[in-house]
């Protein structure tokens, strides 16, 4: 076999492979790791400024979400990247 064969069917089976793979969003990420950091203390004769109530992030009961719980109505259900929050809505032609 030829090289430039060779280098054809190797691109060939890598963009083969990244298409079959798991979406990003239903295997972990590094943010579902991460904890949060305690109250500021200040030292003594400073005052802590009080938090911004539009910077809080709220608690997630289940932890973090990456995915719907069911693939919503606008979405091919066949699709493994249907219920991931961070995909698009499909797009129609007019």
């Amino acid at each position: 076999m030829t090289k430039p064969a060779l280098l054809v069917l190797a691109f060939s089976m890598l963009g083969l492979a990244a298409c079959s793979s798991t979406p990003s969003c239903l295997e972990s990420q590094p943010y579902m790791n991460a904890k949060a950091f305690p109250p500021l203390k200040s030292p003594a004769g400073l005052d802590v400024p009080e938090p911004d109530p539009s910077m809080r992030v709220p608690e997630v009961a289940s932890g973090p979400v990456g995915t719907f719980d069911d693939v919503p109505a606008d979405r091919d259900a066949e699709d493994p990247a249907a219920r991931c929050l961070v995909t698009p809505p499909a797009m129609a032609a007019r």
